[in-house]
């Protein structure tokens, strides 16, 4: 009988044996290390020109002390730099890790970054309404109902991250204001305040709404309306997620007895002077990965507001309101953007023209009424977006750009589909005005470009519930 020989297949055994284990020891090592705390032992920040460290250390997520895992910190470093970039003052931020002691277990991080602009002296050019297709098409663009003059904003004026505003302005509004706010005023870097000064005159106002567009009358020997306002705020700031705000308003306001007793009786409910207090509390939930243009995340502000509080108080305002924000990463090209929001009056009582507004002032709007108001005192709303980044580049402008900060302009294109809806409740001028008490509906095509991190152009096509279809650009410069 022949006989086996073991030998040769034992060793090949035994060969493969060794390279399985082996394979074995490098998997286990491997996720032993991955999974292996380290100590932050210091904290660097480099670039920093004007900001004080400690407004920075107050974004992280991790501070001097803390434990991370290794297989964690790539996703904390990505999350952290989007947290530093979202306060503004930085238009680059990377962070590596300089040193690590693995025996020890601890490390050093190393955060780089690129401090922006903090000044914008800029001529202003505002629109009414702070709506450029409202101009273009509604006012014929008009000279006359352009506001101009000069915007200083300063972000970061001490080097805590405190802001000042100030505003002079002459055209349809003559205006002057100053706006100042300071994030951290106690140890803890919890508690912040601001407070704002505000005088305005206008020859030429809106004094009603007829078929949901602004009706102008002017008078160039007085003025129609003269507005005052001094404010104070506070803001608290418990977690970096969540912030509670609360401010305290003094008005004064004074129309022409044209504009008060002819023009429109309603403007403020017989009255022609005003004398009243506002008082404001919101609530803030922010968790956006990119504030100005997010791809994941939640926003939400919840907020009670009431106005006058005279015992023959004929504001009529006493509201709370939601606004709400969805962001959704499907992938690294799809996001999808959720909005929704509303606001309720608990008086009942008739309210003044003047405080009648909803839809379409300043950036609350749906798509396809950009050259609409819709009045009334309560209203509910939403809006969404399906987007898709056909584009990401960078562009380095070199020495041809005069400001160093911005020789490296990132730019990002987004193809968009967008389908809004919203309901708007008027008990008092809706008569002349169908799209109050109407179901609104807009949808439509966009595209989206952003640039320099916080600059963002839309332009927008979008057909409405009554056939019409418009082409809409909005631009928000992140001021």
């Amino acid at each position: 009988m022949h006989k086996k020989n073991w030998l040769f297949p034992t060793f090949f055994n035994f060969i493969a044996l060794n390279r399985l284990l082996v394979l074995v020891l490098i998997i286990l090592t491997s996720t032993v290390c991955l999974a292996q705390q380290i100590a932050v032992d210091t904290i660097s920040f480099v670039g920093l020109k004007r900001t004080r460290p400690y407004l920075l250390s107050r974004e992280l997520t991790f501070q001097q002390g803390d434990t991370i895992l290794l297989k964690d910190i790539q996703d904390i470093f990505a999350i952290n730099e989007k947290r530093l970039q979202n306060t503004g003052l930085f238009v680059e931020v990377r962070m590596n890790v300089l040193a690590l002691d693995k025996k020890k277990k601890k490390a050093h991080i190393q955060i780089n970054l690129k401090e922006a602009l903090f000044i914008y002296p800029a001529p202003l050019l505002e629109f009414l309404d702070n709506d450029f297709n409202k101009w273009w098409r509604n006012y014929d663009r008009s000279l006359k109902t352009l506001s101009y003059g000069l915007y200083l904003k300063h972000i970061n004026l001490t080097g805590n991250g405190d802001e000042m505003t100030l505003y002079g302005q002459a055209g349809f509004t003559r205006k002057i204001s100053l706006d100042y706010d300071f994030p951290f005023a106690n140890k803890s870097n919890t508690l912040g305040f601001g407070f704002t000064t505000f005088y305005s005159a206008n020859k030429e106002i809106a004094y009603k709404t007829k078929d949901n567009y602004l009706q102008f009358e002017r008078d160039l020997e007085k003025d129609q309306l003269r507005r005052t306002k001094v404010g104070v705020r506070a803001v608290y700031r418990p977690k970096l997620v969540i912030r509670h705000h609360i401010l305290l308003n003094y008005y004064s306001f004074k129309g022409s007895d044209s504009l008060t007793q002819f023009y429109n009786k309603d403007y403020f409910n017989g009255q022609s002077k005003l004398k009243f207090l506002e008082l404001e509390y919101a609530a803030v939930f922010d968790t956006r990965d990119i504030v100005p243009y997010a791809m994941k995340g939640d926003h939400i502000i919840a907020y009670v507001n009431k106005t006058g509080f005279s015992k023959n108080n004929d504001i009529k305002v006493f509201y709370a309101g939601l606004l709400a924000y969805h962001y959704t990463s499907i992938s690294s090209r799809w996001s999808l953007e959720n909005i929704g929001g509303g606001r309720f009056n608990f008086d009942r009582g008739k309210v003044p023209y003047y405080f009648n507004k909803a839809l379409g002032y300043d950036d609350l709007y749906l798509r396809g009424y950009e050259y609409y108001v819709v009045d009334g005192q309560d209203y509910a709303f939403v809006k969404n977006s399906i987007r898709f980044m056909f584009f990401d580049k960078k562009f380095e402008w070199g020495k041809a750009m005069f400001l160093q900060a911005y020789r490296t302009m990132p730019v990002k294109a987004f193809l968009t589909a967008n389908v809004d809806a919203g309901y708007v409740s008027d008990r008092f001028y809706s008569i002349e005005n169908s799209l109050s008490n109407s179901a609104l509906i807009g949808y439509g095509l966009g595209l989206d470009l952003v640039f320099y991190y916080n600059k963002l152009l839309r332009f927008e096509v979008t057909r409405n519930h009554i056939g019409q279809t418009g082409f809409y650009v909005h631009f928000d410069a992140g001021l």
